[in-house]
């Protein structure tokens, strides 16, 4: 048996006593797996404690380490008409009732692929004492969230500071 043949022999061996799934590896790089089985989503829940702190009524946005700098822009100039199912409106919900929404209509989007969302949480205005706690809860919740690359207050056409649009990780 030459060197060759005995390094080919090892690494076999080396292979069926580890735990790597080779077909599966392969069937990866070839991108030929279904990436609803490969998915995983993780819920969020965030901290209540601080969401009727006063509005200071800014403009948002969010990006997580690696994401460019130009995301964020082209979110804010972003002409996209959302489908039905890529648009939650939280007008009226509790912060607990919001925060299971959120999780839900986070998760059922990330299955299904969609790419960017549109979260109506209004700015506030109609609460005394000048809060916004789904404003609030939202950003928390987007800050929190591993599925979510970047987001960012909308743009006038989609409800200005009312609303955050977010591009979801693939």
């Amino acid at each position: 048996m030459n060197d060759d043949q005995i390094d080919k022999n090892e690494f076999k061996k080396l292979l069926e006593e580890s735990d790597i799934d080779i077909k599966q590896i392969l069937k990866e790089k070839d991108g030929k797996t279904n990436d609803s089985q490969s998915k995983h989503y993780v819920s969020v829940n965030v901290s209540h404690y601080d969401l009727y702190n006063e509005n200071l009524n800014i403009e948002f946005s969010h990006k997580k380490d690696g994401v460019q700098n130009k995301i964020i822009q082209d979110l804010k100039n972003l002409k996209y008409k959302f489908k039905f199912s890529e648009i939650l409106d939280l007008h009226g919900l509790t912060a607990n009732k919001a925060e299971l929404e959120l999780n839900s209509f986070i998760k059922e989007n990330y299955y299904n692929n969609a790419k960017y969302l549109l979260v109506i949480h209004g700015k506030g205005l109609n609460n005394k004492d000048n809060q916004a706690p789904l404003k609030r809860l939202v950003e928390k919740f987007i800050i929190s969230s591993i599925h979510i690359l970047a987001a960012c207050s909308a743009n006038k056409n989609y409800g200005g500071l009312g609303a955050s649009i977010m591009i979801l990780k693939k």
